[in-house]
């Protein structure tokens, strides 16, 4: 009897970009993508739904369309959440070990799990849930630190976690656009950890690396340092923002501030000696516009400076700084500015490269997603996967486990996405250089 095959689904639902993925393991360990679709959203801002009818259809259209294409029906979902409503912290949990007689016993996976859940019940604000509870490390009768306690002998169990949630209410409206898709949330999960599944080795985290995902509605980070996460952060500014600056600082309407953007945009503004225009072509009655791109330039830098100018500020307070030693990877759509690696290096004193999700991917005729505006959505599929193959123990160490989730019944909960995603080449036909 043929062997039934285990699908692989995602649902990244972003400021910019809507999609639906299904994947498939092949022979060599590797994942095959047999379903996709993507589209522009709608109904999402700075990283969270707030027009449940848009939102949701255009949730419907992905889900439906990557189904039809891979020939398998979509019912549950790996979903991501992001916004500035998301919130993070540390806490400190112990709990006892000895037995009746007093004496030191043998800690098993039950400890850790009681542990864990002891950390759940960490005070956060009143309109929030806790959505991952992630252990840092462990002390055995105070004076004993280890990564894996199972085995060892001991009297007391204490642990580091760090703790994200995020607002009940984003949540519940999330849950909601779901269930109106007719779909589930398996898991739900905070999207920079997703983005690091899909980026990240574990040379990269035990050295110390910091992730800066650049979405079109805010910036995720996730720090890491010893192969465990240290610190997350979300920065309420994307390349939306960048795309709304083009257009109000040089009067253009939106399509055309996005175009300019992603074909002529750069992050750092050097003054060059002769004078670049570009030409756009008026609509209905309004006459052609000549564009200077040094004033292009300059708008695109001051707002990609103050992003990062966040950014290093979140690597100042999580205390990690001088521990990075493999620098900063940045990844989604906005990472695609000409120049920002030398802006950021410029700003952070770190070295910095660009992230491509390919590491588990084989090729695909359908589409290919080895692209930064992909890393988040890549993660999300990846998710389950890393788990059930043991390629990793990624998510018994950075996760709460999946019973901390919401049952089926309650549809899980929804999220967000990031990436600005780009625009076709004929959108850009209409743009001419006229250098004077």
């Amino acid at each position: 009897m043929e062997k039934q095959k285990k699908y692989y689904t995602a649902l990244d639902i972003g400021t910019s970009k809507i999609c639906a993925i299904i994947a498939e393991k092949t022979g060599n360990n590797k994942l095959k993508i047999i379903g996709f679709s993507e589209t522009d959203s709608e109904g999402v801002s700075e990283g969270m739904i707030q027009n449940l009818i848009k939102a949701t259809s255009k949730i419907k259209e992905v889900v439906k369309n990557a189904s039809e294409m891979a020939q398998v029906p979509i019912k549950y979902v790996n979903v991501g959440i992001a916004g500035k409503h998301i919130r993070s912290f540390s806490t400190h949990h112990s709990i006892g070990l000895q037995n009746k007689e007093n004496e030191p016993i043998e800690i098993n996976n039950s400890h850790i799990k009681r542990l864990k859940e002891r950390s759940k019940m960490a005070v956060i604000p009143t309109n929030h849930k806790i959505i991952h509870s992630m252990h840092q490390k462990f002390t055995i009768d105070e004076d004993h630190e280890s990564v894996d306690p199972v085995g060892e002998y001991g009297k007391k169990l204490e642990a580091d976690f760090h703790i994200i949630s995020a607002n009940k209410v984003d949540i519940k409206i999330m849950e909601e656009s779901i269930r109106r898709s007719y779909i589930k949330c398996k898991n739900l999960i905070l999207e920079p950890i997703a983005s690091s599944l899909a980026l990240l080795d574990e040379n990269d985290k035990e050295d110390g690396i910091c992730l800066v995902d650049i979405g079109g509605g805010t910036t995720d980070i996730s720090i890491f340092h010893e192969n465990i996460i240290r610190h997350t952060a979300v920065i309420p500014l994307g390349g939306d923002i960048v795309t709304q600056d083009i257009k109000e600082g040089l009067g253009l309407p939106r399509h055309h501030a996005e175009a300019l953007k992603i074909k002529f945009g750069k992050a750092l503004y050097v003054k060059r000696p002769l004078k670049e225009y570009v030409k756009i072509k008026g609509e209905g009655q309004r006459e052609d516009k000549k564009i200077l791109l040094d004033n292009l330039y300059k708008i695109i830098e001051a707002r990609m400076e103050e992003i990062f100018e966040k950014v290093h500020q979140e690597i100042l307070n999580s205390g990690m700084s001088e521990k990075l030693s493999a620098g900063i990877v940045i990844t989604g759509g906005g990472s695609q500015l000409l120049n920002l690696k030398q802006q950021v290096k410029y700003i952070t004193g770190l070295d910095v490269r660009k992230g491509y999700p390919s590491s588990y991917l084989t090729k695909s005729d359908i589409v290919n997603l080895e692209f930064p505006k992909y890393s988040t959505s890549v993660g999300l599929l990846l998710w389950d996967y890393v788990n059930s193959f043991g390629i990793s123990d990624e998510i018994d160490k950075m996760s709460s486990s999946t019973s901390s989730l919401p049952k089926v019944n309650n549809f899980g909960k929804l999220v967000t996405e990031r990436i600005k995603g780009f625009l076709k080449d004929d959108d850009l036909t209409e743009f001419k250089d006229e250098n004077k």
